[in-house]
């Protein structure tokens, strides 16, 4: 990976069932993220969620945030059982997985780790954890074992932490921390992605540049936001003009 490409800023759209069902085109984002707890798990589910990727040749992420986990309500039920059809028929070395680090991941249980890209992520709604507690976090992600696979994918690991501060210090201090940890990823044997994400107001700036607190991806909403502070795609790609 050359040093231009690891500092491109790749734009995640996040999705959720009428968005993703409705696009007509693949839009102007480098990954479409499927919000899975906001699609339906009826039986055909897999199957109809596949065709679209097909059809609009979609690298994707794939996520399950838990009730506390998210400011929106799930609208299915997902587990490993439903979801196995349609992980297992996606394309190699193309798409991500997000996997929190602080919890369980029951929904992805027994998926083959090396067929995607793993975004490893961390959440806080009350409040921004310190920087020692986000090297906690950091550290089992930097000490996995990393088959040779061949993939398209800008990297094969991310580390995302994405919090909430309470106040304006908290947000400096965010801003620092994430500084601190794009450079810790990015001297690793094999660089670990990074994606710093402020929620709240007062991280809308870093959402449209999150390269100013060293993320490398940024999340943005097609209609309503998804997250606290999340910017829609239109305007983010024209303020970055």
């Amino acid at each position: 990976m050359s040093q231009n490409d690891s500092q491109k800023i790749r734009i995640i759209l996040t999705l959720n069932e009428e968005e993703f069902f409705g696009l007509k085109t693949l839009p102007k984002a480098d990954f479409l993220e499927i919000r899975l707890d906001q699609f339906r798990s009826e039986k055909d589910a897999p199957e109809k969620i596949l065709q679209k990727i097909k059809d609009l040749n979609a690298p994707c992420v794939f996520t399950y945030r838990q009730p506390e986990d998210s400011s929106l309500k799930s609208l299915g039920n997902w587990n490993m059982e439903n979801i196995a059809p349609l992980l297992s028929a996606l394309e190699s070395g193309k798409h991500y997985i997000d996997l929190e680090l602080d919890k369980d991941n029951p929904v992805f249980n027994g998926i083959d780790e090396d067929r995607f890209g793993i975004i490893r992520s961390v959440h806080s709604f009350s409040g921004i954890p310190d920087y020692e507690e986000l090297l906690f976090f950091l550290r089992p992600v930097t000490e996995e074992f990393l088959a040779t696979v061949k993939s398209g994918l800008p990297f094969q690991r991310i580390f995302k932490i994405a919090a909430l501060p309470k106040n304006e210090q908290e947000s400096k201090d965010f801003q620092d921390s994430a500084l601190k940890l794009s450079k810790l990823c990015a001297k690793q044997n094999i660089p670990i992605g990074f994606c710093g994400i402020l929620m709240g107001e007062s991280g809308k700036e870093f959402r449209i540049f999150p390269e100013r607190i060293g993320s490398q991806f940024t999340y943005c909403c097609l209609g309503e936001p998804k997250a606290p502070g999340q910017v829609d795609l239109e305007t983010l790609l024209s303020k970055r003009k």
